[in-house]
Formats: C-alpha cells, sequence, structure tokens
C-alpha cells in the first residue's frame, strides 16, 4: 500500500462523501420518470462521442454486450438514435444522437439543474461555483487515474 502524503483522516472522509454522492445520485437518477440512469448514461456517452460503436458502449460503461445491445435497439425504436454502417469499416456500425436524443438529453439535463437548484437552494453562487470546479477536478482526477491504472494493466498483461 502507498504512503498517503496527505491527511488519511481527510481523504477517508472523501471516500465515505464519494460513496454516498454515488449513492444517492443513483437513487436520485432511478426516481426519474423521463430517463433511466443507463439510458441516460448511454445517451450522454453517445452524445459526447457524436458517434460510437456498440462494443465501445459496452466497454465504457462495464456492461455486458447482450445487455447493450438489448438497450440499443430500444432506443433505437424509441427514435432516440440512429445506428448507420461505419464508412471506414462496412463490418461495423456507428451510433449517434437523433435529433430526438438530443432534445430529451437536453430536457434531462435541465430538470437535472433544476432538481440541483433545489437541493443547493441555500448556497450563494459563490459556492456553487466552487462546489462545481472542485468537483470537476476531482472528476478529471478519477478519469485520468482510471485511464492510467488500465494502461498499466494492459501493459503489464493483467
Amino acid at each position: 500500500m502507498a504512503v498517503l502524503t496527505k491527511n488519511t483522516g481527510e481523504l477517508r472522509k472523501l471516500a465515505e462523501a464519494t460513496l454516498k454522492l454515488v449513492k444517492e445520485f443513483k437513487h436520485a437518477q432511478d426516481r426519474r420518470a423521463d430517463l433511466d440512469r443507463v439510458t441516460f448514461e448511454v445517451l450522454i456517452l453517445i452524445k459526447t462521442r457524436q458517434e460510437i460503436r456498440l462494443t465501445d458502449i459496452a466497454q465504457e460503461l462495464q456492461m455486458n454486450p447482450s445487455s447493450i445491445t438489448r438497450r440499443i435497439q430500444q432506443l433505437k425504436q424509441s427514435g432516440y438514435i440512429a445506428i448507420h454502417s461505419d464508412p471506414k469499416d462496412l463490418r461495423s456500425s456507428l451510433i449517434g444522437l437523433t435529433d430526438y436524443g438530443e432534445q430529451a438529453l437536453l430536457q434531462f439535463l435541465e430538470r437535472s439543474v433544476e432538481g440541483l437548484a433545489r437541493i443547493l437552494e441555500g448556497w450563494d453562487d459563490k459556492e456553487v461555483k466552487s462546489l462545481a470546479d472542485k468537483l470537476t477536478g476531482y472528476a478529471e482526477a478519477m478519469e485520468q487515474w482510471r485511464i492510467k491504472s488500465e494502461a498499466g494493466s494492459v501493459e503489464h498483461g493483467e
């Protein structure tokens, strides 16, 4: 185990708060009637990448490809996404958001903003900005750590 150079008590507090935040976020998402959590994760990933292969969605979300295949078919039937052949590899398909999917995602995010405004109604603008900045940095640091860790696992044949 690596020796921590930071206050371990505060890091423990941060670890516990992170787990609680993830749990509460999942509870909040599961209560929503517009888009369920997995659908939101799939749609936001597609929006971020603009076009993406089904296997990349499954890998990124750490889900079974057959589960993602079923979800993608549902999203296509609902009009959220479109699937077309990859011009660089005609054996593969690329998935992109439709205008309807973009609008549904935008509405979902707007309702999320409204919910956050209610949750943080006692906070001033400076506190909200500070939280947003710190949380963004924290999420980016976690992402970079994960990417580096995954690359190390691949390099070591793990």
